[in-house]
């Protein structure tokens, strides 16, 4: 049993914000998963312009519950709700030096960009890794086709 002790009042406020589609459209969205107010993991999702793609752009759990299965669970249901919405493929963008993130979506069912078949040329174009200002790859591209 993992929580937090004591009660903060701050915590208890609910935000009464509407979000706009076009703000939705804009920013993209957050999933959270949570256990009793606590925030025990996330996925952010990039809302791209490109009909039927997905773009997850950051996956984070928390510390105290890495391993239980939080993380995959929260990408497949990423997963389920675009195919059914209509998504082709879901694009990754995972730090450059982690072998763990690599991993975890080679589990899942991910290929990285450029290992595949020579049709991934027009693709390449469109889903870049991400560039620091000297050029330098800062993210490896993980795809999956729905």
């Amino acid at each position: 049993p993992r929580h937090r002790t004591g009660p903060r009042e701050k915590d208890k406020e609910m935000s009464t914000e509407k979000v706009s589609p076009e703000r939705e459209q804009t920013a993209g969205q957050v999933w959270v998963a949570d256990c009793e107010g606590d925030i025990l993991g996330c996925l952010f999702r990039e809302d791209e312009n490109r009909a039927g793609i997905v773009r997850i752009c950051r996956l984070v759990t928390g510390s105290w519950h890495r391993r239980e299965g939080l993380g995959r669970l929260l990408v497949q249901s990423l997963e389920q709700r675009e195919r059914e919405a209509g998504a082709c493929r879901v694009y990754a963008h995972v730090p450059y030096p982690s072998k763990l993130g690599e991993v975890f979506f080679r589990k899942l069912g991910y290929q990285q960009l450029g290992e595949g078949t020579d049709g991934e040329d027009n693709e390449r174009k469109l889903e870049i890794p991400e560039r620091g200002f000297l050029g330098y790859p800062l993210t490896k591209v993980f795809y999956k086709d729905l």
